[in-house]
């Protein structure tokens, strides 16, 4: 609520500007309140109706410059009381609810009985605890949230780690498969070196056993190729000593079979 100076001055600007802010025609009124305002710049009624009509149009940085002007120019307990009020108004337009409680309340001292003062203060008040309470709630919130996100943050990292962990443990088990395998094929490898190398040996060893035996067949015949020739050549006839022997041997069977006399062909050949 604003209060409108009912005072009455021989300013014909300030009539006029009365005039027009009555019609709710603002910019008139401050162009008449401006005019008189040159006059006398600290009057405290011309600035008093100005700072009005600059807060009825929206202007608040203007309305509380003039409202200020006021307080400095005037001691009149209901002057001041209304332009507390209404600078607390002025604030509160401009989003400064600290700055229109303290108004609101510079005003209630003024003037106790001003009931518009107590519900505006009360109204804050309840604001300033709502705005707290909300805020207190906005942060349980919060901290909630910041807590379930840390959680779920939480459960993602060890969801990621045990997917690392998982991922290397198969990396290392493909690793040791591989290295198994590997491991295995090598083995396999030497094996059949080994296998293959001692085929070889064998085979090796049994053609060095067959070479030696031929070879000790072969010396054997040409050993005995050359006892043979070396006989013939001491004893050229040994050949039909070798038969008269033999024929002896027969003869002598002959006569324990039958008991009868045998002729005994002698070396010479000749009977005897």
């Amino acid at each position: 609520m604003f209060l409108f100076s009912v005072f009455s001055y021989a300013n014909e600007n300030m009539v006029k500007g009365n005039k027009q802010y009555q019609k709710n025609n603002f910019d008139k009124a401050i162009e008449y309140y401006e005019k008189a305002k040159e006059s006398n710049s600290e009057d405290a009624m011309i600035n008093y109706n100005l700072a009005n009509a600059y807060y009825r149009k929206g202007e608040y940085d203007k309305a509380m410059e003039n409202y200020k002007t006021v307080l400095n120019n005037t001691k009149d307990i209901n002057l001041r009381s209304a332009t507390l009020y209404n600078m607390g108004n002025t604030a509160y337009r401009k989003q400064d609810k600290d700055s229109a409680l303290n108004y609101y309340k510079e005003c209630l001292k003024l003037d106790s009985s001003d009931m518009a003062a107590k519900q505006n203060i009360e109204f804050l008040q309840q604001e300033q605890q709502q705005n707290k309470d909300n805020n207190k709630d906005n942060k349980n919130d919060k901290n909630k949230d910041n807590k379930q996100q840390d959680n779920q943050n939480k459960d993602n990292q060890d969801n990621k780690d045990n997917n690392d962990k998982d991922k290397q443990n198969q990396n290392n088990e493909n690793k040791d498969n591989q290295q198994d395998k590997k491991d295995n094929q090598d083995k396999k490898d030497k094996d059949n070196q080994d296998k293959d190398k001692n085929n070889q040996n064998d085979k090796d060893n049994n053609q060095q056993d067959k070479q030696k035996d031929q070879d000790k067949q072969d010396d054997s015949k040409q050993q005995d190729k050359d006892d043979k020739q070396n006989n013939q050549k001491q004893n050229p006839n040994q050949h039909l000593l070798d038969y008269f022997d033999k024929q002896d041997k027969q003869n002598l069977d002959n006569a324990k079979d039958g008991g009868k006399a045998v002729r005994k062909i002698g070396r010479s050949g000749k009977t005897w």
